[in-house]
């Protein structure tokens, strides 16, 4: 009788573990699509600030270089300080990334938020073009 027992409890472990493995495979992408949609819209406006400061330092770096003066200096100095929302897009996306989202899902998610922005494609060109 002990292995009458003992095999209908091997064989009840083994469909528990079929059922939650199936579970967690099911329950992954609904809390990656979750996560994304809770958070796009904080996402998407560092991921706005962290671009316009990149371009403005970008833009008086090269200004700096041009034409140096006091002045300049200080817009290169503005726009390392500008730099700082940087900082906290990288924070927010290592969150993301503990939550569970991959690279993959991130890109979408910066993609979703450049194009809430731009409203045909010469907007979304001028969005990522570097100006010299």
């Amino acid at each position: 009788m002990p292995s009458r027992f003992a095999r209908s409890r091997i064989v009840t472990h083994l469909l528990a573990l079929t059922a939650g493995a199936v579970m967690a495979w099911t329950a992954v992408p609904l809390w990656r699509e979750a996560v994304m949609h809770f958070n796009q819209e904080r996402y998407g406006l560092l991921v706005e600030q962290c671009d316009m400061a990149m371009q403005d330092h970008f833009a008086a770096r090269q200004e700096a270089e041009l034409h140096p003066s006091p002045q300049a200096k200080a817009m290169v100095s503005a726009g390392e300080l500008g730099l700082v929302t940087c900082q906290d897009y990288d924070i927010y996306q290592k969150r993301l990334m503990q939550w569970g989202l991959r690279e993959s899902e991130l890109a979408q998610m910066r993609l979703i938020a450049i194009e809430a922005r731009a409203s045909d494609l010469d907007d979304v060109v001028k969005i990522h073009e570097i100006q010299f």
